[in-house]
């Protein structure tokens, strides 16, 4: 459960929006305010882009099913396995491994690149209120925002948290009508192969 921080943009951001928001309070207003905010966003709108090549092993919760689903990715060394329940998908190394990873994590958890979208649109949407915390999950220090009637963005309505690697750890959003609830529950960097060629029964392919 995320823990809300009632100063309104302390929570605890990368480098860059720390320096941003250096001396932050629950006060204040006007243009400051939205220079701030816009910073905040823009950053966490970047760390996911700049965590793309980052290897991890995560596993989610679906809270609104309950559903387990595990990613596990690598993309320097190709290796990528999905598995939703108990039914494990590694990805071969034939076409491109995010459109892969889309296809399989459909409705369950939104692209990296589209929640930087999300972000990256509230970030200059005036209509926009947002409120920042920070939590943790899995053991992962995270930094939240809560987006609300963002008119002009893709996504008007959102709650999204990130760790400080740039991995998703929690998402609420509703888009069109898929209902993203999930949740970090395990994490861990890196993957480990021999344990993915177990789960999966296949082993890596040349090209992995």
């Amino acid at each position: 459960m995320i823990v809300h921080n009632p100063l309104r943009r302390c929570a605890v951001l990368g480098a860059a929006a720390l320096l941003a928001l250096a001396g932050c309070s629950g006060g204040g207003g006007g243009e400051e305010q939205s220079s701030e905010d816009q910073v905040a966003l823009t950053e966490l709108s970047d760390r996911l882009l700049e965590a793309e090549d980052h290897a991890y092993t995560a596993e989610y919760l679906m809270e609104d099913s309950g559903v387990s689903v595990l990613v596990a990715v690598d993309p320097e060394s190709g290796t990528a396995a999905v598995v939703v329940g108990d039914r494990p998908e590694r990805w071969t190394g034939e076409g491109d491994m995010e459109v892969w990873l889309g296809q399989r994590l459909e409705g369950k958890l939104p692209p990296e690149a589209d929640v930087a979208s999300w972000l990256a649109s509230a970030a200059v949407d005036a209509s926009a209120s947002l409120v920042f915390t920070d939590t943790t999950l899995a053991g992962e220090l995270a930094d939240c925002v809560d987006v609300q009637g963002a008119k002009d963005s893709p996504v008007g309505s959102f709650e999204v948290c990130l760790t400080t690697g740039g991995v998703i750890a929690s998402v609420a959003a509703k888009v069109g009508d898929t209902a993203y609830t999930a949740k970090l529950v395990n994490y861990h960097d890196g993957v480990d192969a021999s344990w993915l060629d177990e789960l999966t029964g296949q082993a890596p392919t040349d090209n992995q």
